[in-house]
């Protein structure tokens, strides 16, 4: 134990303030990338995750399935290069993160309900007693006990950054005094430790209250999860796979059609939240993947397909009462084609409710069935998530055949990514075999997340390069930024991925953190949100030019994303990807995607202006990035811009992530990544846990007022019917006890319904 700092939280938070203040301000992008040391320790590269590929290796072996057991060799890539920090700000923020147990509370969500220091375990007769040191989730090469005493808390991790993967790292090393900061890893992780000075609360947690990481434990791999009870709550997840891989799979072969017999192509999900969120981002993702594109039309006949280019069975999603919504989704689909899958999370969301009972009336008339039992019609083209006992078991969508009620092991709705609220519809979709591949992925990086120290940890570097930007980096400009981070995807099939980013953050760090009555080292509520910058930069000019953009994520994936050809015939995609011209789609694709990240860094640094036939401005030309992301004239001389308001001068910091191919395992891995990282956001803001682990949305929270609103309408409705108009007498009365609406509200809302009255009069004629 000697080896550990006394550093506190409220310490560490301060000298990453002073650090601020005397180091990183003076300093610019331009000259931060032009040092290579610095650059090559700011690449993180994730490979497979060993026991992670065993582990699904073995599983898939003693399973009968067509799905890959060897998810071969997959690269997860973080170029944090272009942030405005130096080699001692990660070492600072580090030191941040072991003052607050970082390690710990990582291996605190593995164990989930099941307390780490005083463990249940089941035994052979089905009861629970206590043993030390066994990890129910994760197998680590070496015994923990003795693991802690010889490496000094440390957990050594199957990646590395580029450094130590190329060469060997230099980030120990500091490059003004020579001196050796941080001798190695271990040393670094030996910093961790609980807070325990005078006037330092404990964040109270020992257990998880989600096990999020169970939805996508492998099976028959000798894994366990149990809860407080004792009970492995894997064997229940597992069986509830079952159930859905053999719905889905009477669906796509034909077994279950609609109630007139037709293949069910269509699938329409009504619900809100992260669940739907991760549902879109995958479906978008994989829709024009070579074995998606391929699943998606598995059971359907060519001569079923609206056109030689039909992509099969196609999902869409509707989370809006807005008729215009309702009318894109249903427009062009047959009711006697539609499979709708109603998610319910809570049992509180009135309007999803009122949307399937709309839907229900589309179904009810569109497939002529009148002659038929609506229960009947209803059970061949509804399904229910639901985590509500009370639907489940009343039947109040669809029969309790085609009822599923989500794990109450996880019972956040920020972390249903990979519930059966988003695995049922996609593997109706897709399949099974694909969801399993979506599945490994979001344990690969689980299990990376678990067993690797954080100077390595890919979620926590990434956490900790957020809290630096939301909070200290802001307060070293003139011109204060917006807050967040701007995700850009430079692929169509990540299209989806900053909506489902921001979803979970604005669930899991979107409250006041816990310091504000505490009084801890924090005071500052986090940003929590996340901007969609549009494909390929949409947003070019304020991330440039802007004074106040926030900080920017860039995603591609280094895999071209092709279809399989139709009809045995090349399309235009391939065409462009293999053009004979030098340079294909791709190429392009991927240069534009640094040149993006470059000048956001270092501005216009290879680019002339001319004004008058005269050199005003030139931007700074480092060594590194020459020719790197700018092209020469025909006479070899640097671009000309033509504006001086063209002129950009860089500072803005961005993140890069790569992955080697957008495919199923590598949207797990994207899952997963995020949910990770806005957990330890969280608790780095120290946000109350409790909150973070919320089991409904947001949008329940205004919920009441809505009912208000609605109580307040129809009474409005109910005396237009009667008398004819409103006077002004009846926008300033408001008699009943009830909570009181603004007369702006009063006034606006009777406006409102004199005009829709006089429509729904004029309709019924």
């Amino acid at each position: 134990m000697s080896g550990f700092t006394t550093t506190t939280p409220s310490q560490a938070w301060a000298i990453l303030n002073r650090h601020l203040r005397d180091e990183i301000a003076p300093l610019r992008l331009r000259e931060l990338c032009t040092d290579n040391d610095r650059v090559s320790s700011l690449v993180a590269v994730v490979n497979n995750n060993e026991s992670a590929s065993t582990r699904i290796a073995a599983s898939m072996s003693r399973r009968k399935t067509n799905a890959r057991g060897n998810i071969g060799n997959r690269l997860l890539v973080a170029d944090l290069s272009r942030q405005r920090i130096t080699l001692d700000t990660l070492n600072h923020l580090l030191a941040f993160s072991m003052s607050l147990d970082i390690k710990g509370f990582i291996q605190t969500l593995a164990w989930g309900h099941n307390d780490r220091h005083k463990p249940f375990h089941a035994n052979h007769n089905g009861n629970s007693d206590r043993k030390e040191h066994e990890n129910p989730h994760f197998t680590f090469e070496h015994d923990e006990q003795a693991y802690r005493s010889n490496h000094g808390n440390v957990a050594l991790s199957p990646s590395r950054s580029v450094a130590s993967t190329l060469k060997k790292t230099r980030f120990a090393i500091n490059a003004n005094s020579g001196t050796n900061d941080y001798a190695d890893d271990q040393t670094v992780t030996s910093h961790m430790h609980t807070p325990t000075a005078a006037g330092q609360a404990k964040i109270p947690l020992t257990t998880s209250p989600s096990m999020h990481m169970a939805l996508r434990a492998p099976r028959h791999c000798d894994l366990h999860m149990y809860d407080s009870n004792g009970v492995n709550v894997l064997d229940d997840i597992h069986a509830e796979h079952d159930r859905i891989q053999m719905f889905s799979d009477s669906i796509r072969n034909g077994k279950m059609r609609g109630i007139n017999g037709h293949v069910l192509q269509n699938i329409l999900v009504v619900g809100r939240g992260t669940a739907c969120a991760a549902c879109e981002f995958v479906y978008n993702a994989l829709k024009f993947d070579p074995e998606g594109s391929v699943a998606l039309k598995h059971g359907i006949s060519d001569r079923k397909l609206s056109s030689k280019y039909g992509t099969g069975r196609s999902m869409r999603f509707l989370s809006s009462m807005d008729p215009v919504s309702m009318h894109g989704a249903l427009n062009d689909w047959n009711p006697e084609q539609t499979m709708i899958v109603g998610i319910i999370p809570n049992g509180d969301e009135n309007d999803i409710l009122h949307l399937i009972n709309v839907l229900k009336r589309w179904i009810y008339g569109g497939t002529k069935s009148q002659s038929k039992r609506e229960e009947t019609v209803f059970g061949r083209h509804f399904l229910l998530v639901t985590g509500s006992e009370i639907y489940f078991q009343t039947q109040t969508v669809t029969k309790a055949e085609c009822s599923f009620l989500m794990q109450q092991c996880a019972p956040s709705e920020a972390f249903t990514s990979l519930s059966v609220a988003s695995l049922l519809p996609l593997s109706i979709a897709f399949g099974w075999n694909i969801v399993q591949e979506i599945l490994h992925g979001a344990h690969d990086l689980d299990s990376h997340f678990v067993e690797t120290n954080p100077r390595h940890n890919l979620p926590v570097l990434l956490a900790l390069v957020d809290l630096w930007n939301d909070h200290f980096l802001p307060s070293a400009s003139q011109v204060k930024s917006n807050g967040g981070r701007i995700i850009s995807p430079f692929m169509e099939s990540f299209s989806s991925y900053p909506k489902f980013v921001a979803m979970i953050e604005s669930q899991v760090c979107g409250r006041a953190p816990a310091g504000r009555t505490r009084n801890l080292y924090n005071k500052v509520a986090p940003s929590g949100t996340v901007m969609d910058g549009g494909l390929c930069g949409t947003y070019d000019r304020v991330l440039y030019q802007g004074g106040r953009s926030a900080p920017s994520e860039l995603i591609i994936a280094m895999d071209a994303q092709l279809p399989h050809s139709q009809n045995g015939s090349d399309d235009y995609a391939r065409f462009l990807y293999h053009d004979n011209s030098g340079l294909s789609s791709q190429d392009h694709l991927m240069c534009s995607f640094f040149a993006h990240a470059d000048v956001m860094a270092t501005g216009n640094m290879n680019s002339r202006i001319i004004r008058d036939g005269q050199t005003i401005a030139s931007g700074y030309t480092s060594p590194t990035f020459a020719g790197g992301s700018t092209s020469f004239d025909n006479n070899g001389n640097l671009p000309i811009l033509n504006a001086e308001h063209d002129f950009a001068g860089g500072n803005h910091p961005s993140t890069l992530l790569l992955c080697s191919r957008c495919d199923a395992f590598a949207c797990g891995q994207l899952i997963a990544l995020a949910e990770h990282r806005a957990m330890i956001s969280a608790r780095l803001w120290d946000i109350e846990n409790p909150f973070a682990f919320a089991p409904s949305h947001g949008s329940i929270q205004r919920s009441k007022q809505e009912e208000i609103m609605m109580d307040k309408l129809e009474s409005v409705y109910q005396r237009l019917d009667l008398v004819g108009n409103l006077g002004d007498d009846d926008e300033d009365a408001d008699n009943d006890d009830g909570p009181k609406l603004s007369l702006a509200v009063k006034t606006l809302l009777g406006h409102y319904a004199s005009s829709s009255f006089d429509k729904k009069k004029a309709s019924r004629r």
